[in-house]
């Protein structure tokens, strides 16, 4: 009987164990994905509900949706220039252009919302050709050394360069919100406008 309490303790702490907001700290770096709960909605209603809400989000939907598999899986691309940026000192802010690719994987009940890249454009210079790239900091899972070396101080502030990265998991906790408010909304009629 023992064993198998603690095998239930066991489970439930991974079982409730998912994180659900994003964070970057000297540990991991950026949070790898976060679970969305949504009670009582089948994952036909929630796929449906996210490619509502992608249309209503985005610009173009339809070039932004890279990838579906019906009521399992929605992948698709969003840029912004306003969230993510280094500091440069007496200059401030250095805000770059920023392309995003996100995974939804949809289940009953949940959804998983997954950074899967970000890509930066660096305009040509004299002394770089520019273009876009990955974004190692958000694409790759960063060991703890590195993060104090290169992100961190000895004393676990971010060094001045990087102290706007929480800027990133703000924007995604935004989108999230988003997508959980829409996902748990009732659609209007169309009379009721």
């Amino acid at each position: 009987m023992k064993k198998v309490l603690v095998f239930i303790v066991f489970v439930a702490q991974f079982g409730f164990g998912q994180e659900t907001e994003f964070t970057f700290d000297n540990q991991k770096g950026m949070t790898d994905y976060i679970v969305g709960t949504v009670e009582n909605k089948t994952a036909s209603e929630i796929y449906k509900k996210v490619i509502e809400w992608i249309k209503v989000t985005y610009k173009n939907p339809d070039k932004v949706i890279l990838s579906t598999i019906d009521n399992e899986y929605v992948r698709f691309e969003g840029f912004s220039s306003a969230f993510y940026s280094i500091n440069i000192p007496l200059l401030g802010k250095s805000y770059q252009e920023t392309k995003y690719q996100i995974e939804i994987s949809i289940k009953d009940g949940r959804y998983k919302f997954d950074i899967i890249g970000m890509e930066n454009y660096l305009a040509p210079s004299q002394y770089s050709r520019g273009g876009w790239s990955d974004n190692v900091l958000f694409n790759s899972n960063l060991d703890k050394e590195y993060l104090e070396k290169t992100i961190y101080k000895k004393d676990g502030t971010l060094r001045s360069t990087w102290k706007n990265i929480n800027d990133v998991p703000v924007y995604f906790n935004g989108l999230n919100k988003s997508l959980f408010e829409f996902i748990n909304s009732q659609s209007p009629s169309k009379g009721d406008w």
